[in-house]
């Protein structure tokens, strides 16, 4: 099975992989192991001896930021190999099966928001590693299809999902208001003539710049929201918030799966079938 597998435990969330490759285990040691193996599939290149309790340092090629940090815990060739990497868990399991074998790798998270784009990340990782075994080229990274992978996962797992009694096809935002294919969005109203709006990435997205009379709350729920006000480029996380004042020119990119509160001091939307 190719797609991952979520497990909750605890407060922590597991992601799981299971791949049979036709090729046995010692071979797929190598490609997990050794970076001219490695560079073929794996994000980053590893520094660090290779053996249990040394410490390891992941550069990514061309990047001049400092290089992020992790250490193993099991160095077991050619059957476990587990290690951190900036606080998320990564374990690799090697079964043999006949002139092959089954990778397991499973992985925790650090930051479970962000679980189905490391879901994403990882089975494109895991795909080139296939390749890469095979004799294959890899594929090059593709921004339609991790958009689309992502939505998928986040589907799958149930996760960044608003709660069926807020999705109502009474709120559902128009989309000729919202101008931002992708986006599912629904509108509530208040009393006093401000809105309260949902919405949710399906795929990355992007709106065109605009100005507005009135004052805007934004919290991101789930996923990164990339806000541009008068020209400067803010990038926002999971539970960050940001009040946009009246008058500001802004404009907005999501990630795919990607959820966002905005609530705005006048009527910014139309629901669908709205006159």
């Amino acid at each position: 099975m190719k797609q991952g597998t979520l497990t909750t435990k605890g407060n922590q969330v597991e992601l799981r992989f299971e791949r049979r490759l036709a090729h046995p285990p010692e071979k797929v040691w190598r490609a997990l192991t050794e970076n001219a193996e490695l560079s073929h599939w794996f994000p980053a290149r590893i520094d660090g001896p290779r053996e249990s309790g040394a410490a390891l340092s992941f550069v990514f090629p061309g990047d001049e930021s400092p290089p992020t940090t992790g250490r193993i815990s099991v160095f077991d060739p050619p059957r476990v190999l587990e290690y951190t990497w900036s606080g998320d868990l990564l374990r690799w399991e090697l079964r043999p099966e006949g002139k092959g074998c089954l990778l397991v790798f499973t992985t925790i998270p650090g930051d479970r928001a962000n679980v189905s784009r490391d879901a994403t990340g990882w089975h494109f990782c895991l795909d080139n590693l296939e390749a890469s075994l095979d004799g294959r080229p890899p594929a090059p990274h593709d921004k339609e299809y991790f958009s689309k992978l992502t939505a998928e996962y986040d589907s799958r797992f149930g996760l960044g999902a608003f709660p069926a009694f807020l999705l109502g096809p009474a709120n559902r935002v128009a989309a000729d208001s919202l101008k931002l294919p992708g986006v599912e969005a629904y509108v509530f109203d208040g009393a006093d003539g401000t809105q309260l709006t949902l919405c949710h990435a399906k795929s990355e997205a992007a709106s065109g710049e605009q100005w507005r009379d009135f004052d805007e709350y934004l919290v991101v729920l789930e996923g990164t929201y990339v806000l541009t006000i008068n020209g400067l480029e803010i990038q926002l996380g999971s539970g960050r918030e940001f009040v946009i004042p009246r008058g500001a020119r802004i404009s907005g990119r999501y990630a795919a799966g990607t959820r966002t509160l905005h609530a705005f001091g006048g009527r910014a939307f139309q629901r669908a079938g709205a006159k």
